[in-house]
């Protein structure tokens, strides 16, 4: 229902209804995302995206991840998930859409702006347009009847515009090539390396080392290069938790966890979690939270868990989400790795990353070595070098052809042309001077495109909408890169 609602309303109509909607939401909430004073947001080519249209979208984002997360999200966290660029990302491509429109001609008359009016369900009485109601909606939400036939103006326009894209026609023999494509499975055996990734193998000595550390130059580098990647040489306080949520507020909820609290015990605890928690990952899990450091809960949920020793079970915690029982089942304290401690492997690494001519003759030598391990089927000694640099391998691995992909890489044209036209058993070098990218193809298979007329048909729409976005996101990128683009900074 509610997608079928998005759909017959596109973004402006939904826009001034969601006004109508979640008004107090708007003017009582909506301080805490403040914009300033600014009239306008931003601009695209000289036209404006108001204060007020950002408001909009961006409090019918807010309302949306509020009833996901099940509570009012945070400014911290509005900036975290990137909630007002993608809002204004929209808006842009909106008025990149209406601009064009304008530009090339389609015009929306205004009958047709009244009928669409006339024909809203929101605005009749017994089945009839009620002009007082019209009115005194678009009054009470600060439209004048000349700014809503805009929008409403602006709607029909967009809604010309996605009928052009939509009229895209794929042939049915397109989409059984596309599926005979789809269906063509090549597998390989494989291995990836980068060539800074083959450093460790260079062999450095103690005395390098220490002569590399008495420059004092050298040491200031390394402390610098330790202090930049403090993160890598400490790891923060770690809780491994489960937890038994109960939904609500009230005292109904706060009576139900106390009782539970008298029930459970660090043996039971996974079972009566299974069973009565009210979060439904949990109860697959036996509430579950695995391990998290600081921060990666809600606040009133960290203040408790990391207060807590092993073993012990929280009296109730009330949060955004409702009452929850804690039960920490172990801890990692803090721990970090001081600069004299790792100073030495410092300067081991960048020794390694300085000798260039001795890691292209690695680098080479390397993948003659995997060359032949891979041709004589040798994947025990591919897989360790692979894991002993930090590098991908690969086995009985499928390249998905249509995608040009391979264990979610892209592959290039030449890349994909050398595995098209691999014999089987035979190794294909796929990398370059910085890398070390060798498959060997160990299987073909493909099937026939072979579908009933109703899946035929259903293919055919799938491919057209998948064609006519890809046109759309195309004309898009192409408008935002000729247009003039100005936003407000502090809208962000």
């Amino acid at each position: 229902m509610k997608n079928a609602f998005a759909s017959r309303v596109s973004y402006f109509i939904l826009s001034f209804l969601f006004l109508i909607i979640t008004a107090s939401f708007l003017f009582s909430n909506f301080d805490n995302f403040s914009l300033g004073s600014s009239k306008d947001v931003a601009s695209v080519d000289g036209t404006p995206i108001t204060t007020k249209e950002f408001q909009v979208a961006l409090s019918r984002q807010v309302e949306f991840f509020n009833q996901m997360m099940g509570g009012n999200i945070t400014e911290k966290q509005l900036q975290e998930m990137g909630i007002k660029s993608s809002v204004l990302d929209n808006l842009i491509k909106q008025k990149l859409v209406l601009n064009m429109a304008d530009k090339t001609g389609f015009v929306v008359s205004l009958e047709e702006v009244k009928s669409e009016i006339k024909n809203m369900p929101y605005f009749k009485t017994k089945e009839q347009f009620d002009v007082n109601l019209y009115r005194n909606a678009l009054q009470s939400n600060g439209y004048t009847p000349t700014q809503f036939e805009e929008l409403v103006g602006n709607d029909l326009k967009q809604k010309k515009i996605d009928e052009l894209f939509n009229t895209t026609i794929v042939s049915e023999g397109h989409v059984r090539d596309v599926l005979k494509f789809k269906n063509n499975v090549v597998t390989i055996q494989g291995v990836k390396i980068n060539r800074h990734s083959l450093s460790p193998l260079i062999s450095v000595s103690e005395d390098d080392v220490n002569k590399y550390l008495a420059d004092k130059a050298n040491l200031e580098k390394l402390q610098a290069s330790y202090t930049e990647n403090l993160s890598k040489y400490q790891k923060a306080e770690e809780v491994k938790a489960r937890h038994i949520l109960i939904q609500g507020e009230d005292a109904k909820a706060l009576d139900k966890i106390k009782a539970l609290k008298t029930q459970v015990n660090a043996k039971n605890f996974q079972q009566i979690a299974t069973k009565e928690t009210e979060d439904p990952t949990g109860k697959s899990n036996g509430g579950e939270l695995g391990w998290f450091s600081r921060g990666r809960m809600v606040p009133e949920f960290d203040a408790v868990a990391f207060k807590m020793k092993k073993g012990e079970i929280s009296d109730p915690v009330k949060t955004q989400f409702g009452y929850h029982l804690i039960y920490v089942e172990d801890r990692k304290a803090e721990e970090k790795q001081t600069f004299d401690s790792v100073k030495s492997e410092l300067a081991r690494l960048a020794i390694q990353q300085t000798k260039a001519t001795d890691l292209d003759k690695l680098l080479k030598s390397e993948e003659e070595r995997l060359t032949k391990a891979l041709a004589s089927n040798d994947l025990e000694t591919v897989e360790q070098t692979a894991k002993k640099v930090d590098g991908q391998f690969y086995k009985n691995t499928d390249v998905n052809m249509y995608e040009q992909t391979l264990a979610g890489s892209t592959l290039g044209p030449d890349q994909m042309a050398k595995i098209s036209n691999a014999t089987a058993d035979s190794v294909v070098n796929l990398g370059n001077a910085g890398m070390i990218y060798l498959v060997k193809v160990t299987e073909r298979k493909g099937t026939t495109a072979d579908l009933t007329p109703e899946a035929l048909k259903t293919e055919v729409t799938s491919q057209n909408q998948l064609f006519a976005r890809k046109v759309r996101e195309d004309v898009l990128k192409a408008l935002n890169n000729k247009a003039k683009v100005v936003t407000k900074a502090n809208v962000l």
